[in-house]
């Protein structure tokens, strides 16, 4: 999904301000949230937000360091990240949400289910991860992408690493989504220094021990042809959060919310509309 980029929205949550978009409908039936992943911003759930927003009072939001949010110099952990999705949620008067995290973003999902349970009314988890020991590590191609390449343009950075994280041949016999990301990409963009930060926050992520206290309605939703977080982490976080419904899609990627956007799109409002409020 292409098009103008809006004016950001802005929520003020104490210490920092976060930049979100949002999307709703005049009677909204719950609230969802959207947390993106690694080197990514807000505008990558353009895919998302309007077909979810004609239910529900749709938000995505730019995580620290990133995007239009506040900028920091001080390195930080997941749980920070997961403290911020909270305050904005109680700032937004949002809370329960059913929660969406892909890759990072589904790192900061769990510790937010985690921490503040009574914040979150569903959650589903993208290709992604419970840290720690379990996790299992990047093939060759996955590690390759987590190395972006700085010296080119932003949107050509972009296509590089998808291409590496996605089903072979993915970008290419889809250019529309190629453009798409490139685009999301070239919009306040990531310097090497924010990356970094953001990439050893990731290293800070481990709920191994708490999957089996998760008492939230989960979903799990991987690609079974992952290179970046393999598809054996999907598999663990299903087997372990009690409850817990699980999604394979076949020959995918690591970015099914692109790869497969109209399945994932009705898989997860599927899932969402069988949660009682």
């Amino acid at each position: 999904m292409t098009g103008k980029i809006a004016e950001p929205r802005l929520c003020n949550i104490g210490t920092r301000t976060l930049a979100y978009d949002e999307v709703r409908p005049e009677h909204p039936q719950g609230n969802v949230l959207f947390l993106t992943g690694l080197g990514s911003n807000r505008l990558g759930w353009r895919g998302q937000l309007p077909v979810f927003g004609e239910t529900y009072r749709t938000l995505a939001i730019d995580h620290r360091d990133t995007g239009d949010s506040d900028p920091t110099d001080a390195d930080y952990a997941t749980v920070d990240q997961a403290d911020d999705a909270a305050a904005f949620l109680r700032a937004m008067n949002a809370a329960p949400a059913h929660v969406v995290g892909i890759s990072m973003g589904g790192f900061i999902a769990l510790n937010l289910a985690v921490r503040w349970p009574e914040l979150v009314q569903s959650l589903t988890l993208v290709s992604t991860s419970a840290g720690g020991e379990s996790h299992v590590k990047p093939d060759a191609a996955g590690l390759e992408s987590l190395r972006p390449d700085f010296t080119l343009s932003p949107g050509d950075r972009a296509r590089r690493t998808y291409s590496l994280m996605m089903a072979a041949g993915f970008l290419e016999a889809n250019p529309k989504a190629a453009d798409a990301i490139a685009a999301n990409a070239s919009y306040r963009p990531l310097t090497p220094e924010q990356y970094a930060r953001q990439f050893r926050s990731t290293r800070t992520h481990d709920v191994t021990a708490e999957l089996e206290k998760l008492r939230v309605p989960t979903l799990v939703v991987h690609g079974d042809a992952d290179p970046l977080v393999r598809y054996e982490n999907g598999q663990h976080l299903a087997a372990h959060i009690p409850g817990a419904e699980f999604i394979t899609y076949s020959g995918t990627g690591h970015i099914p919310t692109v790869e497969r956007m109209r399945e994932f799109n009705r898989d997860v409002l599927n899932f969402v509309r069988r949660i009682e409020p």
